[in-house]
């Protein structure tokens, strides 16, 4: 029986997550496209990480600034239904 490769990368615990399909976004002349993840190229997958790496980024940043909330309001002694927010103003003036 023939096992597709892209069955093949599925079955590596860190591939199962491999989309079925990649979206290209427009670059240069070239439109926007969805492109299947078995025919895409070198190239598309490139291309198609750019936005996936801003929305990462972004992500990255906000859990970033309510990690620093928690931590700052905690160093007031911020703790359960008390407001993060706050707390964490109390934690800034006291810096200063």
């Amino acid at each position: 029986m023939f096992t597709s490769p892209l069955k093949k990368l599925r079955q590596s615990t860190w591939l199962s997550v491999i989309p079925d399909t990649i979206a290209v976004p427009a670059i240069g002349g070239r439109s926007a496209r969805s492109v299947a993840i078995e025919r895409a190229s070198i190239d598309d997958i490139a291309f198609a990480l750019i936005p996936l790496n801003k929305e990462r980024s972004a992500l990255a940043q906000a859990t970033m600034a309510l990690e620093e909330i928690i931590s700052m309001a905690r160093k007031q002694g911020a703790a359960g239904t008390d407001i993060a927010v706050s707390a964490a103003v109390r934690e800034l003036e006291a810096r200063k």
